[in-house]
Protein backbone atom coordinates (compact mmCIF):
# COMPACT_ATOMS: atom_id res chain seq x y z
CA UNK A 1 0.00 0.00 0.00
CA UNK A 2 1.21 3.53 -0.75
CA UNK A 3 1.98 5.78 2.19
CA UNK A 4 -0.89 7.84 3.59
CA UNK A 5 0.13 11.07 1.86
CA UNK A 6 0.59 9.36 -1.51
CA UNK A 7 -3.10 8.93 -2.25
CA UNK A 8 -6.41 10.64 -1.60
CA UNK A 9 -9.86 9.20 -0.95
CA UNK A 10 -12.97 10.86 -2.38
CA UNK A 11 -16.49 9.97 -1.21
CA UNK A 12 -18.73 9.47 -4.24
CA UNK A 13 -22.15 11.15 -4.40
CA UNK A 14 -25.18 8.87 -4.18
CA UNK A 15 -28.67 10.33 -4.46
CA UNK A 16 -30.74 9.92 -1.28
CA UNK A 17 -27.78 8.47 0.62
CA UNK A 18 -24.92 10.96 0.94
CA UNK A 19 -26.70 14.18 1.80
CA UNK A 20 -25.24 16.75 4.21
CA UNK A 21 -26.58 14.91 7.27
CA UNK A 22 -24.78 11.72 6.31
CA UNK A 23 -21.60 13.50 5.17
CA UNK A 24 -21.32 15.57 8.34
CA UNK A 25 -21.78 12.54 10.58
CA UNK A 26 -19.28 10.49 8.62
CA UNK A 27 -16.66 13.22 8.77
CA UNK A 28 -17.25 13.64 12.51
CA UNK A 29 -17.09 10.00 13.57
CA UNK A 30 -14.90 8.29 10.95
CA UNK A 31 -12.85 10.63 8.78
CA UNK A 32 -10.23 9.51 6.28
CA UNK A 33 -11.99 11.24 3.35
CA UNK A 34 -10.14 14.04 1.52
CA UNK A 35 -13.13 15.30 -0.48
CA UNK A 36 -16.85 14.62 -0.21
CA UNK A 37 -18.86 15.01 -3.42
CA UNK A 38 -22.47 16.13 -3.05
CA UNK A 39 -25.26 14.46 -5.08
CA UNK A 40 -26.06 16.42 -8.23
CA UNK A 41 -28.24 19.48 -8.37
CA UNK A 42 -30.30 20.16 -11.49
CA UNK A 43 -32.21 23.11 -12.86
CA UNK A 44 -35.95 22.46 -13.03
CA UNK A 45 -38.20 23.33 -15.95
CA UNK A 46 -39.21 26.60 -14.30
CA UNK A 47 -35.56 27.63 -14.01
CA UNK A 48 -35.26 27.08 -10.26
CA UNK A 49 -33.44 24.59 -8.06
CA UNK A 50 -35.26 22.42 -5.52
CA UNK A 51 -35.13 23.62 -1.93
CA UNK A 52 -33.75 20.25 -0.84
CA UNK A 53 -30.84 20.72 -3.29
CA UNK A 54 -30.23 24.26 -2.06
CA UNK A 55 -30.20 23.03 1.53
CA UNK A 56 -27.74 20.26 0.73
CA UNK A 57 -24.92 22.53 -0.45
CA UNK A 58 -25.56 25.42 1.94
CA UNK A 59 -22.25 26.26 3.61
CA UNK A 60 -23.76 26.22 7.10
CA UNK A 61 -24.70 22.57 6.59
CA UNK A 62 -21.24 21.56 5.37
CA UNK A 63 -18.74 22.56 8.00
CA UNK A 64 -15.44 20.88 8.88
CA UNK A 65 -14.92 18.91 5.66
CA UNK A 66 -14.12 19.61 2.02
CA UNK A 67 -17.21 19.49 -0.20
CA UNK A 68 -17.36 19.48 -3.99
CA UNK A 69 -20.90 20.08 -5.32
CA UNK A 70 -22.00 18.31 -8.50
CA UNK A 71 -24.23 19.57 -11.30
CA UNK A 72 -26.38 17.81 -13.89
CA UNK A 73 -26.68 19.90 -17.05
CA UNK A 74 -27.33 19.16 -20.73
CA UNK A 75 -26.81 22.64 -22.19
CA UNK A 76 -24.59 25.64 -21.54
CA UNK A 77 -27.28 27.97 -20.03
CA UNK A 78 -28.08 25.40 -17.35
CA UNK A 79 -24.38 24.64 -16.85
CA UNK A 80 -23.51 28.32 -16.32
CA UNK A 81 -26.56 28.97 -14.14
CA UNK A 82 -25.75 26.11 -11.78
CA UNK A 83 -22.03 26.83 -11.61
CA UNK A 84 -22.65 30.51 -10.86
CA UNK A 85 -25.18 29.56 -8.19
CA UNK A 86 -22.56 27.41 -6.49
CA UNK A 87 -19.83 30.02 -6.97
CA UNK A 88 -22.07 32.59 -5.29
CA UNK A 89 -22.39 30.19 -2.36
CA UNK A 90 -18.64 30.05 -1.87
CA UNK A 91 -17.55 27.02 -3.90
CA UNK A 92 -14.41 27.15 -6.07
CA UNK A 93 -14.54 23.56 -7.37
CA UNK A 94 -17.56 22.01 -9.07
CA UNK A 95 -18.07 18.59 -10.64
CA UNK A 96 -20.05 17.94 -13.84
CA UNK A 97 -21.98 14.66 -13.86
CA UNK A 98 -21.51 12.72 -17.10
CA UNK A 99 -21.93 9.38 -15.39
CA UNK A 100 -25.44 8.93 -13.97
CA UNK A 101 -26.58 5.66 -15.62
CA UNK A 102 -30.27 5.61 -14.76
CA UNK A 103 -32.73 5.78 -17.71
CA UNK A 104 -34.85 8.50 -16.10
CA UNK A 105 -31.75 10.72 -16.41
CA UNK A 106 -30.07 9.45 -19.56
CA UNK A 107 -33.30 9.62 -21.63
CA UNK A 108 -33.31 13.37 -21.00
CA UNK A 109 -29.82 13.68 -22.46
CA UNK A 110 -28.28 14.17 -19.04
CA UNK A 111 -25.58 12.32 -17.12
CA UNK A 112 -24.26 9.40 -19.19
CA UNK A 113 -26.94 10.24 -21.75
CA UNK A 114 -24.58 12.93 -23.08
CA UNK A 115 -21.70 10.55 -23.73
CA UNK A 116 -22.71 9.58 -27.31
CA UNK A 117 -22.59 13.29 -28.24
CA UNK A 118 -19.02 14.58 -27.91
CA UNK A 119 -19.78 17.66 -30.01
CA UNK A 120 -22.54 18.68 -27.61
CA UNK A 121 -20.17 18.25 -24.67
CA UNK A 122 -17.61 20.38 -26.51
CA UNK A 123 -20.20 23.09 -27.17
CA UNK A 124 -21.28 23.18 -23.53
CA UNK A 125 -17.70 23.53 -22.30
CA UNK A 126 -16.75 26.05 -24.98
CA UNK A 127 -19.72 28.30 -24.23
CA UNK A 128 -19.39 27.93 -20.46
CA UNK A 129 -15.72 28.26 -19.56
CA UNK A 130 -15.50 31.95 -20.44
CA UNK A 131 -18.44 32.70 -18.12
CA UNK A 132 -17.30 30.93 -14.95
CA UNK A 133 -14.41 31.38 -12.56
CA UNK A 134 -14.04 28.11 -10.64
CA UNK A 135 -12.35 24.76 -11.19
CA UNK A 136 -14.39 22.19 -13.11
CA UNK A 137 -13.95 18.44 -12.87
CA UNK A 138 -15.89 15.71 -14.67
CA UNK A 139 -17.27 12.43 -13.34
CA UNK A 140 -18.10 10.02 -16.15
CA UNK A 141 -18.81 6.49 -17.31
CA UNK A 142 -17.12 5.02 -20.36
CA UNK A 143 -20.23 5.37 -22.49
CA UNK A 144 -23.97 4.90 -22.73
CA UNK A 145 -24.20 1.48 -24.39
CA UNK A 146 -20.51 0.59 -24.92
CA UNK A 147 -17.02 1.73 -23.97
CA UNK A 148 -16.54 3.28 -27.41
CA UNK A 149 -18.02 6.65 -26.42
CA UNK A 150 -15.25 7.34 -23.92
CA UNK A 151 -12.42 7.68 -26.42
CA UNK A 152 -14.22 10.37 -28.42
CA UNK A 153 -15.09 12.17 -25.18
CA UNK A 154 -11.48 12.10 -23.99
CA UNK A 155 -10.39 13.93 -27.15
CA UNK A 156 -12.86 16.69 -26.24
CA UNK A 157 -11.96 16.84 -22.56
CA UNK A 158 -8.28 17.17 -23.41
CA UNK A 159 -9.06 20.54 -25.02
CA UNK A 160 -10.25 22.14 -21.76
CA UNK A 161 -8.53 23.07 -18.46
CA UNK A 162 -10.32 20.56 -16.25
CA UNK A 163 -9.03 20.01 -12.71
CA UNK A 164 -9.52 16.22 -12.94
CA UNK A 165 -11.58 13.45 -14.52
CA UNK A 166 -13.22 10.78 -12.37
CA UNK A 167 -13.86 7.62 -14.37
CA UNK A 168 -16.12 4.71 -13.48
CA UNK A 169 -15.11 2.10 -16.11
CA UNK A 170 -18.57 0.73 -16.81
CA UNK A 171 -20.96 1.98 -19.47
CA UNK A 172 -24.37 3.20 -18.37
CA UNK A 173 -26.45 0.25 -19.61
CA UNK A 174 -24.50 -1.98 -17.22
CA UNK A 175 -25.66 0.05 -14.22
CA UNK A 176 -23.68 -1.71 -11.47
CA UNK A 177 -23.69 -5.20 -13.00
CA UNK A 178 -20.59 -7.07 -14.06
CA UNK A 179 -17.19 -5.72 -13.12
CA UNK A 180 -15.45 -2.42 -13.91
CA UNK A 181 -13.24 -2.73 -17.02
CA UNK A 182 -9.73 -2.06 -15.77
CA UNK A 183 -8.24 -2.49 -19.24
CA UNK A 184 -10.39 0.32 -20.62
CA UNK A 185 -9.48 2.49 -17.64
CA UNK A 186 -5.78 1.95 -18.33
CA UNK A 187 -6.20 2.79 -22.02
CA UNK A 188 -7.96 6.04 -21.14
CA UNK A 189 -5.33 6.82 -18.52
CA UNK A 190 -2.66 6.76 -21.24
CA UNK A 191 -4.40 9.28 -23.52
CA UNK A 192 -6.03 11.62 -21.01
CA UNK A 193 -4.06 14.80 -20.36
CA UNK A 194 -5.76 15.47 -17.03
CA UNK A 195 -5.41 13.86 -13.63
CA UNK A 196 -7.49 10.66 -13.63
CA UNK A 197 -9.36 9.37 -10.57
CA UNK A 198 -10.49 5.73 -10.35
CA UNK A 199 -14.08 4.99 -9.28
CA UNK A 200 -15.74 1.59 -9.13
CA UNK A 201 -16.33 -1.28 -6.69
CA UNK A 202 -13.70 -0.49 -4.06
CA UNK A 203 -15.22 -2.26 -1.08
CA UNK A 204 -12.29 -3.74 0.85
CA UNK A 205 -8.63 -3.05 1.66
CA UNK A 206 -7.70 -6.14 -0.36
CA UNK A 207 -9.46 -4.85 -3.47
CA UNK A 208 -7.97 -1.39 -3.00
CA UNK A 209 -4.44 -2.73 -2.54
CA UNK A 210 -4.68 -4.72 -5.78
CA UNK A 211 -5.91 -1.69 -7.73
CA UNK A 212 -3.36 0.56 -6.07
CA UNK A 213 -0.56 -1.69 -7.24
CA UNK A 214 -2.05 -2.23 -10.70
CA UNK A 215 -2.57 1.49 -11.39
CA UNK A 216 0.73 2.79 -10.03
CA UNK A 217 0.23 6.33 -11.28
CA UNK A 218 -3.28 6.80 -9.90
CA UNK A 219 -3.15 8.87 -6.72
CA UNK A 220 -6.86 9.56 -6.06
CA UNK A 221 -9.65 7.06 -5.57
CA UNK A 222 -13.39 7.62 -5.38
CA UNK A 223 -15.47 5.24 -3.26
CA UNK A 224 -19.23 5.27 -2.79
CA UNK A 225 -21.09 2.11 -1.80
CA UNK A 226 -17.94 0.70 -0.19
CA UNK A 227 -17.99 3.48 2.41
CA UNK A 228 -21.75 3.28 2.90
CA UNK A 229 -21.33 -0.41 3.69
CA UNK A 230 -18.24 0.09 5.83
CA UNK A 231 -17.86 3.67 7.10
CA UNK A 232 -14.45 2.76 8.55
CA UNK A 233 -13.08 1.93 5.08
CA UNK A 234 -11.28 5.27 4.34
CA UNK A 235 -9.56 5.08 7.73
CA UNK A 236 -8.61 1.45 7.07
CA UNK A 237 -7.06 2.42 3.75
CA UNK A 238 -5.22 5.42 5.20
CA UNK A 239 -4.09 3.97 8.53
CA UNK A 240 -4.42 0.22 8.06
CA UNK A 241 -6.42 -0.21 11.28
CA UNK A 242 -9.92 0.14 12.74
CA UNK A 243 -10.95 0.36 16.42
CA UNK A 244 -11.34 -2.82 18.41
CA UNK A 245 -14.55 -4.42 19.69
CA UNK A 246 -16.55 -2.13 21.96
CA UNK A 247 -15.00 1.06 20.58
CA UNK A 248 -16.00 0.13 17.03
CA UNK A 249 -19.60 -0.57 18.09
CA UNK A 250 -19.67 2.63 20.15
CA UNK A 251 -18.59 4.78 17.20
CA UNK A 252 -21.12 3.10 14.92
CA UNK A 253 -23.89 3.70 17.45
CA UNK A 254 -23.01 7.39 17.88
CA UNK A 255 -22.95 7.69 14.08
CA UNK A 256 -26.38 6.10 13.71
CA UNK A 257 -27.92 8.08 16.56
CA UNK A 258 -26.72 11.42 15.21
CA UNK A 259 -28.13 10.67 11.77
CA UNK A 260 -31.45 9.56 13.27
CA UNK A 261 -31.63 12.68 15.40
CA UNK A 262 -30.86 15.03 12.50
CA UNK A 263 -33.39 13.34 10.19
CA UNK A 264 -36.06 13.38 12.90
CA UNK A 265 -35.72 17.17 13.01
CA UNK A 266 -35.71 17.56 9.23
CA UNK A 267 -38.36 15.14 8.03
CA UNK A 268 -42.09 15.42 8.60
CA UNK A 269 -43.83 12.35 9.98
CA UNK A 270 -42.50 9.09 11.34
CA UNK A 271 -43.23 7.17 8.12
CA UNK A 272 -40.91 9.47 6.19
CA UNK A 273 -38.25 9.07 8.88
CA UNK A 274 -38.56 5.28 8.86
CA UNK A 275 -38.25 5.19 5.06
CA UNK A 276 -35.09 7.29 5.18
CA UNK A 277 -33.53 5.17 7.91
CA UNK A 278 -34.42 2.01 6.00
CA UNK A 279 -32.42 3.41 3.07
CA UNK A 280 -29.55 4.11 5.45
CA UNK A 281 -29.62 0.55 6.82
CA UNK A 282 -29.73 -0.99 3.33
CA UNK A 283 -26.00 -0.20 3.24
CA UNK A 284 -25.14 0.08 6.95
CA UNK A 285 -26.30 -3.50 7.57
CA UNK A 286 -23.14 -4.75 5.84
CA UNK A 287 -21.12 -3.53 8.83
CA UNK A 288 -22.92 -6.14 10.94
CA UNK A 289 -22.26 -9.91 11.20
CA UNK A 290 -25.43 -11.01 9.38
CA UNK A 291 -26.45 -8.23 6.94
CA UNK A 292 -29.62 -9.96 5.76
CA UNK A 293 -31.07 -10.50 9.24
CA UNK A 294 -29.82 -7.09 10.37
CA UNK A 295 -31.70 -5.33 7.58
CA UNK A 296 -34.77 -7.55 7.95
CA UNK A 297 -35.23 -6.37 11.55
CA UNK A 298 -35.25 -2.77 10.36
CA UNK A 299 -37.68 -3.43 7.49
CA UNK A 300 -40.15 -5.12 9.85
CA UNK A 301 -40.26 -2.12 12.21
CA UNK A 302 -43.71 -0.57 11.73
CA UNK A 303 -43.20 2.38 14.07
CA UNK A 304 -40.46 4.28 15.88
CA UNK A 305 -40.65 2.19 19.04
CA UNK A 306 -40.22 -1.04 17.07
CA UNK A 307 -37.46 0.60 15.04
CA UNK A 308 -35.53 1.47 18.21
CA UNK A 309 -35.97 -2.10 19.43
CA UNK A 310 -34.61 -3.41 16.12
CA UNK A 311 -31.63 -1.05 16.30
CA UNK A 312 -30.82 -2.14 19.86
CA UNK A 313 -30.99 -5.78 18.84
CA UNK A 314 -28.70 -5.17 15.88
CA UNK A 315 -26.06 -3.56 18.06
CA UNK A 316 -26.38 -6.29 20.68
CA UNK A 317 -25.72 -8.85 17.94
CA UNK A 318 -22.72 -6.81 16.80
CA UNK A 319 -21.22 -6.70 20.31
CA UNK A 320 -21.88 -10.40 20.86
CA UNK A 321 -20.18 -11.16 17.53
CA UNK A 322 -17.19 -8.96 18.38
CA UNK A 323 -16.79 -10.66 21.75
CA UNK A 324 -16.64 -14.09 20.09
Amino acid sequence: MKEELDFKIFFAPLQESTDYIYRSAHAKFFGGVDKYFAPYIVRQNDGTVKNSHLRDFKQDNNQDYCLVPQILAGNSPDFVFLVRLLQDNGYNEINWNLGCPYPMVTKKGLGAGLLPYPEQIKTILTESFSKIECKISVKMRTGLESHDDAFKIIDVLNEFPLSEVILHPRFAKQLYHGVPDEVVFEKIHKILKHKLVYNGDIESPENFNRLNQFFENVTSWMIGRGILKNPFLPLQLKKGIIPEKEKKAEIMRYFHDEILMKYSKLLSGNSHLLMRMEKFWSYFCFSFPDPHKTFKRIKKAANIAKYETAVNENFQKLLHHEEN
